[in-house]
């Protein structure tokens, strides 16, 4: 079993990352889905791709990684969010089955057309004023996913 510890929209909120952090010390993977607003090296582990608001740090647009059997595509979001299509047609293009986004600010877990969208609601706040929060990703050994949201 692979864990990963999902996170985004922070917006500059490093204290919530430390907290996140302490109470996640053992994940196979940290990822960060945009938005961040602070330093790289402040993050870390955290990887993490560009939201609308990182203009101040340097991260990429997008990063795709090949986890447990899957092809996970993470990236912010921003740009395809209000087009289920578009983001299903960016995943197939891509060939990833999984795809990690943020900015909606809105935990969320569902399949569109066959592939998998796991966005892991803001650990700074959220919009549909629920508490702040983020994800535990578990791909167990068999490839099933399994999401947990965390509330901070």
């Amino acid at each position: 079993m692979l864990k990963i510890c999902l996170v985004s929209d922070n917006h500059g909120d490093v204290e919530c990352i430390d907290r996140i952090l302490s109470d996640n010390p053992a994940c196979d993977y940290y990822l960060h889905c945009g938005d961040v607003m602070a330093d790289p090296e402040r993050i870390a582990p955290f990887a993490a791709v560009s939201g609308n608001n990182d203009w101040l740090f340097e991260y990429p647009m997008q990063m795709i990684l090949e986890i447990g059997g899957h092809r996970i595509l993470i990236m912010h979001g921003h740009k395809l969010i209000y087009s289920w299509k578009l983001m299903v047609d960016k995943a197939k293009k891509e060939k990833c089955d999984v795809v990690f986004f943020g900015h909606t600010h809105s935990f969320y877990d569902d399949i569109h057309n066959g592939v998998r969208f796991i966005n892991p609601g803001s650990c700074h706040y959220n919009r549909d004023l629920t508490a702040p929060c983020y994800a535990r990703v578990y791909i167990l050994d068999d490839g099933t996913i399994k999401v947990n949201r965390v509330d901070l």
